[in-house]
């Protein structure tokens, strides 16, 4: 499992993370740091759009294409 801390900071960026994801064989979550009950699955744009931007969140990614996250995702990772 890999885990790394992202950010959304504009509409564009959460469709642009969904279309990244749902073209990947991994299980893919994103949850909220302050309370970790907050899970939301980051091929469903529909839950993604709940996020606050400019929150940070962390991501998690589980399967056999987990390796691909810093090439997929390094635009939404968080400092």
């Amino acid at each position: 499992m890999i885990e790394k801390k992202i950010k959304f900071v504009t509409p564009e960026q959460i469709m642009s993370f969904c279309a990244a994801c749902q073209k990947m064989k991994s299980d893919i979550d994103v949850v909220n740091i302050s309370n970790r009950h907050v899970r939301i699955d980051g091929k469903s744009i529909v839950g993604l759009m709940t996020i606050k931007l400019g929150m940070p969140m962390l991501l998690l990614v589980n399967g056999e294409d987990e390796g691909l996250v810093e090439e997929k995702f390094s635009s939404f990772l968080a400092e």
